[in-house]
């Protein structure tokens, strides 16, 4: 019972710039510790200087887009919208981590050299698999305080070429979806746009490279990005067309859920049934651009749960991209996929992946916020290419459980590229569950008790009280 009173004690808050009351550099790495290990990221345009301004006119709606069918609704949000995420509980994460353990494992006592020889011939699931889920939840939670002390300092260091610097220019917030959801200022894409105006748009380059392998596994290429709104359509459009044809867009939300705008339907073929979009009709940056986006073809796969469309985006005076969008319509604004959907949302993976031109072109993945759902897909892609390649059958299974956890590392890898990645406990939750029941399908182990006891350890629960705008 100690574990279980140590989970429900409450301390005394702990001091708002920093996580605990000991040193950040002895519990967060450092950009120092990381550099030399950390992969380098997509070949895009990083920015490094301040912001410029752009003329009154810039942010103003495109006449000629698609229209929202729903524009009646806009009364139910307001401008300041904020992407929520559960409260955190006032805890000391070292303390409790400390009193924590994964769930009991039988041990060797009274076996026979016999059946510990059996027993070592046996796969052994990897030691980071086996953590309970109230272990989990604490993981998730020191996540959580690392980033905030990250956008503490942030906010403390003066230094433009900071590594976790915030994007501090307020000509940026009419183009944000949510007002607590922006890239890192030395971590974002630039829109290629003449000198003096703004090159800003939420959208974050992601290197996700193999934990077990990275020198033999290429690394998975990225651009994490929020689902686009009415005023920056045509951005998402010129962002696009830096990339390499075919390029490849994952779509992780709907339109509307819940009679709110997750979206705007910023591509043809959508629910305007609209099958071209004329892009720089109004010259926004003075530069001249001009494109076309056209819906080829369109079909569904998985029993409607992927709406894949072909579209070609052209571009004057350079020629035409070819477009793959995969819409994936069965992750619910609240909560996961069910079980009975895993199968058609890892075709989504597989489908983007052999889309693709190569791994070094980033393919777009975005939801409504772009941290959420898009987090817990690059990093669930991620781990269950580990899983498939064999890279963690490899793995001690005396490893300590806490130091060796690669959904821990993933994820923070993924925050330290781009905030609030894998937004929600339950999708954080979700990424140890799909991976273990890969890991035992895997080795063909379907033992009842085994299967039992991982139900009980790693079920996500849904909260109806808590919004995950991801």
């Amino acid at each position: 019972m100690d574990h279980l009173t140590s989970r429900f004690r409450r301390n005394k808050r702990d001091s708002p710039t920093t996580p605990t009351s000991q040193d950040p550099s002895a519990v967060f790495p450092t950009t120092a510790d990381t550099k030399d290990t950390k992969p380098p990221l997509p070949s895009l345009s990083i920015t490094t200087t301040p912001l410029t301004t752009p003329p009154g006119s810039s942010n103003g709606s495109h006449s000629l887009l698609p229209k929202s069918p729903l524009r009646s609704l806009n009364h139910f949000r307001t401008a300041h919208k904020r992407a929520r995420s559960p409260a955190l509980a006032r805890i000391n994460i070292p303390s409790i981590m400390s009193s924590l353990s994964p769930v009991d494992t039988p041990t060797d006592e009274g076996m026979t050299p016999t059946e510990k020889a059996e027993k070592a011939k046996k796969p052994q699931l990897p030691p980071f698999l086996k953590l309970s889920d109230t272990c989990i939840e604490s993981r998730f939670h020191e996540l959580t305080w690392r980033e905030r002390w990250r956008s503490q300092q942030g906010l403390q260091n003066p230094s433009p070429n900071f590594q976790f610097a915030r994007v501090l220019s307020p000509e940026t917030k009419i183009l944000d979806r949510y007002t607590n959801i922006q890239p890192w200022a030395n971590n974002r894409v630039r829109l290629p746009v003449p000198e003096g105006k703004l090159d800003y748009i939420n959208a974050s380059p992601i290197a996700s490279p193999s934990p077990l392998r990275p020198d033999t596994l290429p690394c998975f290429n990225y651009i994490a990005m929020q689902g686009p709104k009415v005023n920056t359509v045509e951005h998402t459009w010129r962002m696009v067309a830096q990339l390499k044809s075919p390029v490849v867009i994952v779509m992780l939300t709907d339109i509307y859920e819940n009679y709110m705008e997750k979206c705007y339907p910023y591509f043809p073929g959508s629910v305007t049934q609209i099958q071209e979009i004329e892009v720089g009709e109004t010259d926004e940056f003075g530069d001249g651009f001009r494109a076309r986006v056209e819906c080829v073809s369109q079909e569904e796969r998985q029993d409607g749960a992927i709406q894949m469309r072909k579209m070609n985006l052209h571009v004057d005076g350079r020629g035409d991209i070819t477009v793959w969008h995969l819409m994936y319509r069965r992750w619910p604004d609240f909560g996961v996929p069910k079980v009975e959907d895993y199968e058609s949302f890892f075709e989504l993976m597989k489908l983007s992946r052999e889309l693709n031109s190569s791994t070094n072109n980033p393919r777009i993945i975005h939801c409504s916020a772009g941290v959420g759902r898009t987090g817990t897909f690059i990093a669930l892609e991620t781990l269950m290419r580990e899983v498939d390649e064999g890279a963690m059958d490899d793995l001690d299974p005396t490893l300590n459980e806490e130091e060796h956890d690669l959904v821990f590392k993933t994820v923070n890898l993924l925050r330290e590229q781009r905030r609030t990645m894998v937004q929600a406990e339950s999708q954080y939750g979700l990424i140890y569950k799909v991976l273990r029941r890969q890991w035992l399908e895997r080795h063909g182990l379907d033992d009842t008790t085994e299967n039992e006891r991982a139900s009980k350890r790693l079920e996500v629960y849904h909260d109806p009280f808590v919004e995950h705008n991801g």
